[in-house]
């Protein structure tokens, strides 16, 4: 307070405040949706949630820093910048859980419980539903969630679901470095590309 000033600390205290009500809707937003076996998910269903739940946190950590430094970025464009970046690392994070490093303990488990994943949202759309919620019915009768992974891997990239994906996050990264480039000063621009590439790392496709 005494180093910024009451009104800008006000300024980030209102932002801070409004994105925590934001996250908590996107989190509530998932949870609506985890357990279901609907057919309803699309893929703008589950960036809308990866958005909601991702998104306003990089937003105001970015806000905060921009207005304790009295730097001037508009809202609009840091919004949009946060939202690639926030649906980006949603986008990620489902890939990474298949790739062949990830921890054997958690993959698949987001399928095995019906989260509303971007993977998941490409392969109802790809008419993969019900083959999906007869592998996760058979998982869970089971006990044993592995042993059905191998063959949910099998269904997604029969239909095509993690090149969509892909795809689809090289074109968020791409999106939120462009928009890193209309940001000035230099200096600024040059952070926010930083963070993009470090956020957004470059990903192989997940492999057969």
């Amino acid at each position: 307070g005494p180093e910024l000033g009451a009104d800008c600390v006000a300024d980030i205290l209102a932002r801070l405040a409004q994105a925590h009500l934001q996250l908590s809707s996107g989190q509530g937003a998932e949870l609506m949706w985890n357990g279901q076996a609907s057919t309803q998910l699309r893929p703008i269903h589950a960036l809308q949630i990866g958005a909601l739940k991702t998104a306003p946190a990089f937003e105001v950590a970015l806000y905060a820093g921009l207005r304790a430094a009295q730097v001037d970025v508009a809202d609009t464009l840091l919004r949009q910048y946060a939202t690639f970046v926030g649906e980006g690392f949603q986008v990620l994070n489902d890939l990474t859980d298949w790739e062949d490093n990830a921890n054997k303990g958690h993959r698949g488990q987001d399928v095995l419980a019906r989260r509303p994943t971007i993977l998941r949202a490409f392969a109802l759309e790809a008419g993969a539903g019900d083959a999906l919620d007869d592998l996760v019915t058979a998982a869970r009768a089971s006990g044993s969630g592995n042993s059905v992974l191998p063959q949910v891997r099998t269904l997604y990239h029969q239909h095509g679901v993690f090149e969509k994906a892909h795809r689809l996050y090289g074109g968020l990264r791409t999106r939120a470095l462009d928009l890193a480039r209309e940001i000035e000063p230099p200096a600024l621009r040059e952070l926010f590309q930083f963070l993009v590439r470090n956020i957004l790392r470059e990903v192989r496709l997940v492999s057969d």
